[in-house]
C-alpha cells in the first residue's frame, strides 16, 4: 500500500506528498532543518490502523530562524505545546503517525480525510 503524509506549509495550502518511507533527508528538506516531533492533538483513530500517536514534524530551530507562524499547524497542536497559541508552530510541518519508533505515513484515502477536515 503506498501512504502519504501530509505537508503543512506556513503560508500556502496545505497538501498530500507521497512518502519514500519517511526518509529523514526528505522530512529535513520539507521543514527545511533539523526534524523535531511534536505530538499531534489529533487522536491516534484518525490513523485507521494500529497507531500510538499522530504527530507534527518541524524545523527544531524554527524560532532561531524566525520562521513564520504556521496558524493551521498551530491548531493541530495541543493546548500545552502552544501555550494556548502564545508559542505557534513555526514554518513547515509534516503530519504523520507513530507506530513503535516508526513514523508512517497514512493510507491515500486517510490522508484526504484528514486535509478536508482540518486543513
Amino acid at each position: 500500500m503506498n501512504r502519504y503524509m501530509i505537508v503543512i506549509p506556513a503560508k500556502n495550502r496545505s497538501f498530500v506528498l507521497e512518502c519514500d518511507g519517511a526518509k529523514l533527508e526528505t522530512l529535513q528538506k520539507l521543514v527545511s532543518g533539523y526534524v523535531e516531533t511534536v505530538p499531534s492533538a489529533l487522536d491516534a483513530t484518525w490513523a485507521r490502523e494500529e497507531a500510538a500517536r499522530l504527530v507534527l514534524l518541524v524545523d527544531e530551530d524554527g524560532r532561531l530562524k524566525c520562521k513564520a507562524a504556521n496558524q493551521k499547524a498551530t491548531q493541530l497542536a495541543p493546548a500545552d505545546v502552544t501555550a494556548n497559541g502564545k508559542l505557534p508552530i513555526v514554518g513547515a510541518a509534516v503530519l504523520m503517525f507513530q507506530r513503535g519508533d516508526e513514523l508512517l505515513g497514512f493510507s491515500k484515502h486517510v490522508a484526504d480525510t484528514i486535509c478536508s477536515e482540518w486543513l
